[in-house]
């Protein structure tokens, strides 16, 4: 898809039916304090580096420089391209530089490739997308919290009465089915407003240092923080700016009814944490790959409170992703009173909402940028921010949550809804307001539009990949491969899992989408040189998928490798210093590998990208969970 179709251009509240829905959070209840003047966003600090982009990529008129990041780039390679060759050298650094891929596995790959300290970004990504086998390659952005600040007091949680949240408790509270994805800056999961909504991965055991679902991620619980690289998404240990994630949670699901602080449009809901923004903003790189964990695990709805100049088609292939798999993108407009919303709030895909904030007077707010397709309170806003602890938070970030929280609001109440209807519910919901296209959110009348809506059709499983091949080799068993399951449209539906050929192991015989099915052959089960047969994925009384597995007996060899410079002779592979090679393992593109490189560095999957730079011969080791290992000696000349 191209970049053009994906950025754009440019009463009363109701009250409760039922007193029973009224909950028993005691700032809820609180009187309503006066109005305080808000102060604007800081300007960004003037320290902070900025360059030119590429025109196709540049933010029109006045918006502000896009921020990039000085590392790397982000290069998407068509399919069974190698990487961009790198510059030999001789010094002490290590031999091979593993480039990290960020999209998801069936997908073309996208890979982050490292730059010399004081080139410039885009410059340099202008010149590896002229190569062979790259589709683009773009410079990482860094995109900052839209929250403009102000001082902590306590107040009412207007917003919620505005928007209508406790007439429709009447109708639902909310489900911790429902998994909504803040991909922000962390999330305080000790808080003990948020403590009890925190999502728990399903697939994963804690404490095993295990990656028990085979997704690529270690003890992913709780969800994963993507600045670190580690399973723990909670904010930075210090600073004063970290508690952003924990108020946008919040306001989507503060517990309700449990005698503690504030109450989320939602009192039950499963809370994602995927803490993408560290102290100097969120990154390309780690924004796409929290977007791809959310939609890969079962979130419904992301809210992303960020955004800013740049825009990115890494990120916008990542919505589109989510939008597959009928995942909703819900984004802040900005702060910068711009006359339309900036990115990725511009996005032109279907599963985006774009949030303006409004004032208790239903006007727009001075900071807002116009244009949005919904707005929501985003002015005073309490909710959670340190563990105990509650403040008021201005801008679109406290806005969007709002809406985040409505849409998982509407799926409690129609689990079987489809994206698209939640969608329309929410834009028909628009109470009007100048500059916004379908007005502030009303809850009761998104129901109430939900309700009158089409009847959802049968669900539709899709699978990541239609077939498998295992290499059986004298001695040993192949190792795992996976794939995922998810229904089209999004949501949760419960199907069977069988096998037609007895030396065909899937790990379940019946799961839930959206779901990681790893599947074995048992070679002793097999009795021809070539062995084909099926797995059959069957949700009952709505459709089925085929998964067609292949064992093929014989010496193939334990990688293969594509890229200019690189080939196997022997036994070994050989490359040229500099060079770019795709190695791919003989047991297949989503077998259980972990790849050992001669500096001790260690990449996941069933296919390792990297530059060949420093000559001299080494080795690399193929490892697995199963405890198999190959050898594969490596010269580099």
């Amino acid at each position: 898809m191209h970049d053009e179709k994906l950025f754009s251009a440019a009463g009363d509240p109701l009250r409760y039916i039922d007193a029973r829905f009224a909950p028993l959070d005691p700032l809820f209840d609180a009187d309503e304090p006066v109005v305080p003047l808000f102060r604007r966003r800081k300007p960004r600090s003037s320290a902070v580096a900025v360059a030119a982009i590429a025109a196709s990529l540049a933010c029109s008129g006045g918006n502000p420089a896009p921020t990039l990041a000085p590392d790397a780039i982000l290069v998407q390679l068509e399919r069974g391209a190698a990487p961009p060759a790198a510059a030999a050298r001789d010094d002490s650094g290590p031999p091979i530089v593993p480039l990290r891929t960020i999209a998801t596995e069936d997908e073309a790959p996208l890979v982050q490739v490292p730059i010399e300290a004081g080139t410039d970004p885009a410059a340099a990504a202008a010149h590896v997308a002229a190569s062979a086998g790259v589709s683009f390659a773009e410079p990482i952005f860094v995109y900052q919290r839209r929250r403009v600040p102000n001082d902590p007091r306590l107040g009412e949680l207007w917003g919620l009465d505005k928007i209508g949240a406790p007439a429709a408790w009447g109708r639902s509270t909310g489900e911790r089915s429902v998994v909504v994805a803040v991909v922000d800056d962390g999330v305080a999961m000790d808080h003990p407003d948020l403590t009890s909504n925190i999502w728990r991965n399903p697939s994963e055991l804690e404490g095993n240092r295990r990656d028990d679902d085979l997704d690529g991620y270690v003890d992913d619980v709780k969800g994963w923080d993507f600045v670190d690289d580690d399973n723990d998404p909670s904010p930075a240990k210090s600073g004063e700016e970290r508690w952003h994630g924990s108020h946008v949670a919040g306001t989507i699901g503060a517990a309700g009814d449990n005698r503690v602080g504030v109450v989320g449009v939602n009192w039950k809901v499963s809370l994602m944490p995927l803490r993408a923004i560290g102290p100097e903003g969120g990154r390309t790189d780690q924004l796409a790959k929290a977007i791809d964990f959310a939609a890969e695990h079962g979130a419904r709805v992301i809210n992303a409170s960020w955004g800013g100049a740049g825009n990115s088609q890494v990120i916008a292939n990542a919505v589109a992703r989510a939008n597959r798999k009928g995942v909703l993108f819900v984004a802040a407009a900005g702060n910068d009173s711009a006359a339309s919303p900036s990115f990725p709030a511009n996005l032109q895909l279907e599963n985006v909402i774009s949030v303006g904030a409004t004032t208790r007077d239903d006007r727009l707010a001075p900071f807002s940028d116009r244009g949005a397709m919904v707005a929501a309170p985003g002015v005073d806003i309490l909710s959670t921010t340190a563990p105990g602890k509650y403040e008021t938070y201005d801008g679109t970030s406290m806005a969007a949550p709002h809406v985040a929280g409505l849409a998982a609001l509407l799926w409690a109440a129609r689990p079987n809804a489809t994206l698209a209807q939640v969608r329309r519910a929410i834009f028909d919901s628009g109470i009007a307001v100048r500059a916004v296209q379908h007005g502030r959110v009303d809850a009761m009348r998104a129901l109430a539009a939900l309700e009158q809506g089409a009847a959802p059709g049968a669900a539709s499983l899709k699978l990541s990949r239609d077939a498998l091949t295992f290499n059986v080799r004298a001695g040993r068993a192949p190792r795992t491969q996976t794939i995922t399951l998810h229904t089209e449209g999004g949501g949760a539906t419960a199907f069977t899992v069988a096998a037609d050929q007895p030396w065909i192991v899937p790990s379940k015989t019946s799961a839930e989408t959206p779901a990681r099915i790893s599947i074995r052959v048992d070679p002793t089960g097999l009795r021809a040189q070539r062995s084909e047969g099926h797995v059959t994925f069957t949700a009952p009384g709505t459709s089925t998928a085929t998964l067609t597995v292949t064992a093929q007996a014989g010496t193939a060899a334990v990688v293969a490798v594509q890229g200019e410079g690189c080939d196997l002779r022997e036994g070994k592979l050989h490359a040229r210093a500099g060079a770019g090679c795709a190695v791919a393992s003989a047991d297949g593109e989503t077998a259980d590998v972990t790849w050992m490189l001669p500096d001790g560095a260690q990449v996941s999957g069933g296919r390792m990208y990297g530059q060949f730079v420093r000559r001299g011969e080494f080795q690399l080791v193929l490892g697995s969970g199963d405890g198999q290992t190959d050898v594969v000696p490596v010269v580099i000349e």
